[in-house]
């Protein structure tokens, strides 16, 4: 059955024939839409966080999660927890970049050779918590936590093995779009070229393009080997994130004992999933191993060396992509 409302029919009937303010009215369910399929880490946590939380509330908390787009797509969904269509969701941060520009940050190449515990500490450590409320104020949701991980983002290519970033000296390689990414390949003598993914693997075979950027595990779940793809390549560039929002009326509605249970599960769970996401990236690496895809990760000192044709071009990209001098300030203390 399709839910159209953060919380139930039954709850809002309640609150009208009582005549009493939203805020003061716990829902009794929250509906959370996802986009990731059932098997998915990121389905996994959510109900890992479904558990706990209706375990603790003793029952009075109630959930209901719908996995792979069966309630809104991915760009779909800000909109909807927004209005209130959906009640929750965990958005990666480049669709909130086109409502707030300050979430371009991740692309920075100051970030260059950062590991994901190192990004993730720059985001507790003060950035989550200001590009947090920049969404808040923006698109009048609630950011009841720690953002999620969604892991390294890898250069995949067919025919030409991937050492070092000399090696990506006039190779096409397919994004899946943002014009800080186009610059970052362009630095160190790649050509971007922007398709969505469904494109990709006849693209590769082909020979459109040379290589692809994305995760081990959609690699492996996709049988990018049928493709072409021989090798892997981490250049120490993008880690991605994901944003959790809930409605604001549903979040009003709860009481502050449960708003506090909320932030601090979501806290908890939130430490469980950048570990599992770390574990199962190394594990999908070695199962694409035993269908022949060598991966290989850049040396610091050559990650260094590609930093500096990088960082040319770093000025000009957060004045194109409207980085705020304060994002980049807070996020390069990190990188120091």
């Amino acid at each position: 059955m399709k839910l159209t409302h953060a919380f139930t029919t039954t709850a809002l009937a309640a609150v009208m024939a009582l005549g009493t303010a939203l805020p003061g009215f716990a829902a009794d369910k929250l509906v959370i839409t996802m986009d990731t399929p059932p098997g998915h880490v990121r389905t996994r946590m959510i109900h890992e966080f479904v558990d706990r939380m209706e375990d603790r509330s003793g029952g009075e908390m109630e959930f209901e999660v719908f996995d792979s787009n069966t309630l809104y797509s991915a760009r779909d969904s800000m909109k909807a927890v927004a209005r209130g269509d959906a009640g929750m969701t965990i958005l990666i941060t480049p669709y909130l970049s086109r409502v707030v520009s300050d979430f371009n940050v991740f692309d920075l190449p100051v970030l260059n050779g950062m590991t994901e515990d190192e990004r993730a500490a720059m985001l507790d450590g003060g950035l989550g918590e200001a590009l947090s409320k920049q969404a808040e104020d923006k698109l009048g949701i609630v950011v009841p936590g720690k953002f999620w991980s969604m892991g390294k983002v890898y250069l995949w290519s067919t025919a030409k093995p991937m050492t070092e970033f000399a090696d990506l000296k006039d190779m096409q390689v397919r994004i899946p779009g943002g014009a800080a990414v186009v610059m970052r390949m362009n630095a160190i003598g790649a050509s971007a070229v922007s398709m969505p993914g469904s494109d990709v693997p006849l693209a590769l075979q082909q020979g459109t393009v040379d290589a692809t950027m994305s995760g081990p595990d959609y690699v492996y779940n996709n049988k990018f080997w049928d493709a072409g793809v021989q090798y892997g390549f981490w250049d120490g560039g993008i880690v991605g994130f994901l944003l959790p929002m809930v409605n604001a009326d549903y979040w009003a509605s709860l009481t502050e004992e449960q708003q506090q249970l909320f932030r601090e599960t979501w806290d908890e769970v939130t430490m469980i999933e950048r570990e599992t996401v770390k574990a199962e990236e190394q594990e999908f690496v070695a199962k694409l191993a035993e269908h022949g895809v060598t991966t290989v990760a850049a040396t610091d000192a050559d990650v260094a060396q590609a930093n500096e044709a990088m960082m040319l071009v770093q000025d000009e990209m957060i004045e194109k992509l409207e980085i705020s001098p304060e994002i980049v300030e807070l996020a390069t203390s990190f990188a120091k």
